[in-house]
C-alpha cells in the first residue's frame, strides 16, 4: 500500500506544501486529483452541507479524486468532499428556523436545503461542526461550483458564527497527489512501538529522525501521522491529514479524517 502528500498549485512544476503560504514541494509523480477553495464539488445545491444550528452554508475546504485503496466506500465513491461549519461559539439554543413562504432568501433557502445520501457530519471536542461528503465520479467531474447564494439578513455578520461560504471567499487552488516516501506506509499509526510502526522520534539522539523531519508539515494519506497530541484512537492506514491551510481552523494544528472507520480529530 502506498501513501502520498498533496502538493497545491497550478502546475506540477510549482507545487507548495500549501495553497496560501508554504514551502516548495517536489512530487515526481504528480498527479492532479481535486482543488481547495471557495467552490465545491458539482453536487445538487440543496444539498450543500449546512450548519445544524446556524443554518449557514459550510466553507469548502477539500475536494479530491482517491487512489484506489483509498476508495473505502467502493469504486462508486471515488472521490469525497470535506468541509468546516458551525464554530463552536454558535447559541445553539437558537437553531435557525426554516421557513420556505419567508421573504428572506436565507430562510427560504434552509428550508429548501436537503441531506446529501452520503453526508457524514462531524462534531469535534470543542463542539464545531465538519461535515465529508463521498462523491460520484460525475458529482467530482461536475465541479467545482460556488456554494448557495444566499445570506443572511444584514449580510455581514456571518463570520461570528464560525467558518462559512458566505464569509470565505478563498481562491479555487488545483490539488495534486503524489507518492510519499514513507517507512509506515500502509501501517495503522501506533504509539505501543511494537506494531511495525515506525516512531518519528529518535529518543536516543532528542530529535526526529531525518526521515520524518522531511516529511513533516505536509497534507498526506496515510503513512506518518504527525498529530500534534496522542494518535487518536481507531485511526487505520486509510486516512487524510490536513495542516491549517485557508479556510480551516484547527487552532493552528492538523487534524486526521480517516476514511475507513469514520475516526475524525483534529489537535494543536
Amino acid at each position: 500500500m502506498r501513501a502520498f502528500d498533496l502538493g497545491f498549485g497550478h502546475s506540477p512544476d510549482t507545487l507548495r506544501t500549501h495553497p496560501d503560504v508554504g514551502d516548495r514541494l517536489e512530487l515526481a509523480d504528480a498527479v492532479r486529483a481535486g482543488w481547495v477553495g471557495f467552490s465545491g464539488p458539482g453536487i445538487d445545491p440543496a444539498t450543500w452541507p449546512r450548519g445544524p444550528f446556524t443554518g449557514l452554508p459550510m466553507v469548502h475546504v477539500l475536494t479530491l479524486r482517491l487512489p484506489e485503496e483509498y476508495r473505502r466506500r467502493g469504486p462508486r465513491l471515488p472521490a469525497i468532499a470535506f468541509f468546516q461549519g458551525d464554530g463552536p461559539d454558535v447559541d445553539h439554543g437558537d437553531p435557525v428556523v426554516a421557513d420556505p413562504e419567508s421573504s428572506a432568501p436565507f430562510v427560504r433557502g434552509s428550508a429548501a436545503a436537503r441531506r446529501h445520501p452520503q453526508l457524514r457530519l462531524m462534531e469535534d471536542v470543542i463542539g464545531g461542526g465538519f461535515a465529508l461528503i463521498w462523491l460520484t465520479e460525475e458529482e467530482f467531474g461536475a465541479g467545482p461550483i460556488p456554494p448557495p447564494g444566499d445570506r443572511r439578513d444584514g449580510g455581514n455578520g456571518d463570520g461570528d458564527q464560525g467558518p462559512n461560504a458566505r464569509c470565505a471567499t478563498y481562491p479555487v487552488t488545483p490539488v495534486w497527489l503524489g507518492t510519499r516516501d514513507d517507512p509506515n506506509a500502509g501501517l495503522v499509526p501506533s504509539e505501543s512501538g511494537d506494531t511495525g510502526y515506525r516512531d518519528r522520534f529518535d529518543p536516543a539522539g532528542g530529535h526526529w529522525y531525518g526521515w520524518a523531519e522531511a516529511l513533516w508539515g505536509r497534507c498526506h494519506l496515510g503513512g506518518t501521522t504527525f498529530c500534534y497530541q496522542a494518535v487518536p484512537a481507531g485511526l487505520t492506514p486509510f486516512y487524510l491529514e490536513l495542516t491549517e491551510f485557508g479556510g480551516l481552523n484547527f487552532g493552528t494544528g492538523n487534524a486526521q479524517i480517516d476514511l475507513d472507520s469514520d475516526v475524525f480529530d483534529w489537535a494543536c
